[in-house]
């Protein structure tokens, strides 16, 4: 199997690990006897165990290697599963989250740090949009089947599924080349963020923003305004960016930065609007075409940029710097942009989202691209 071909299927094996667990978590963790507040502190962990865990990611496929990187994240994400299956103590839940968290962002980064190294840099923003399509699949299929086989398999399935999904995806990847990085003149900095990175770090920041908002909030949009049904437009997201990616590939390596990033964010914008101000299905559904066509341009254009502008020996840190700004926005958005909710209602709410996305139009219009 080739090395390009390795890393992509096991990658996708892994996210339908990982989103095995979607549906099943928060029930699982009802019935374990958390309390609410509790189950929301074991969901929130994970985002912070992200956030906190990406550039340690990084600095670790720099320093140790790719393959080394990945197994150790699959290491860690199974490990996590298992400790919720043998343990219903809250300290334990949170733990068993802390490490599926570290494991994703582990196998996250070291997997598309491989996909870096493999991709002639002629080719490198299409080579990741295409990569970016396992983790879309899986989005858009896992979720429904294990809904789907739920009854059947029960919520402690769903668990031995993410980990056996993980055990294959090391075996799959025992294939990998380490590679570690050649050059070891960086000191070994945990973090590095050159001037010339700051312009992608910021509009990846913004289109976590914008993201983040419509992901999270999405679903008590369609059920305060009687937009039904939900899953289905997520569903059209999954098909759409995966549409969306295949065909903007090709156009990421051929010097239309600046145009693509200004498409993408309006496209992203006008998603936003159509679900701040209108209240059909008909335009929900224009409005998640577009949210993919804006995301699936920009998401592997971003993420090339960082690659690019930071040295071949930190690129593994150049792939955490990218999703540390967007997780980052993700996060951050969602809580300060919630105030919006309270205060003005969901119009407010998407609106504001939006004024994020044109936010980082004007600054792609105004930036070196």
């Amino acid at each position: 199997m080739p090395e390009r071909t390795r890393v992509f299927v096991a990658t996708l094996i892994f996210f339908v690990g990982f989103y095995a667990l979607l549906a099943p978590l928060p029930p699982y963790l009802v019935a374990a006897g958390l309390a609410d507040w509790q189950v929301g502190l074991v969901l929130g962990a994970f985002g912070i165990a992200a956030v906190a865990g990406r550039p340690f990611a990084g600095l670790a496929a720099d320093r140790f290697g790719r393959r080394t990187v990945i197994l150790s994240g699959v290491a860690m994400f199974a490990a996590g599963v298992a400790a919720m299956l043998l343990s219903t103590a809250f300290w334990v839940l949170m733990s068993g989250r802390v490490l599926q968290a570290l494991g994703y962002v582990a196998v996250s980064t070291a997997a598309t740090a491989r996909i870096t190294d493999l991709a002639p840099p002629e080719q490198r923003g299409a080579t990741l949009a295409r990569f970016g399509i396992a983790a879309n699949v899986a989005m858009t299929l896992t979720p429904a089947t294990i809904g789907f086989l739920l009854p059947v398999i029960g919520l402690n399935g769903a668990f031995y599924t993410a980990v056996a999904a993980a055990a294959l995806c090391g075996l799959v990847a025992l294939g990998v080349d380490n590679h570690p990085a050649a050059e070891q003149g960086d000191g070994g900095r945990l973090w590095a963020a050159p001037r010339s990175v700051w312009l992608p770090w910021a509009l990846a920041a913004l289109l976590g923003v914008a993201f983040g908002v419509w992901l999270s909030y999405l679903p008590l949009l369609g059920e305060r305004r009687g937009v039904e049904p939900v899953g289905l437009l997520y569903g059209f997201y999954g098909a759409a960016i995966i549409v969306t990616r295949l065909v903007t590939g090709p156009w990421q390596d051929r010097g239309h930065d600046r145009a693509l990033l200004m498409g993408g964010f309006a496209a992203t914008a006008a998603s936003l609007c159509l679900f701040a101000f209108t209240q059909s299905f008909f335009t929900y559904l224009l409005a998640t075409v577009l949210m993919a066509a804006g995301g699936g341009t920009l998401h592997p254009l971003l993420m090339a940029q960082h690659v690019q502008r930071m040295p071949a020996a930190m690129r593994g840190r150049a792939v955490s710097t990218f999703y540390l700004a967007f997780d980052l926005g993700n996060g951050l958005g969602v809580w300060v942009l919630g105030f919006a909710l309270e205060w003005w209602g969901l119009t407010a709410l998407f609106a504001g989202a939006a004024g994020a996305a044109l936010m980082g139009m004007a600054g792609a219009a105004r930036g070196r691209a």
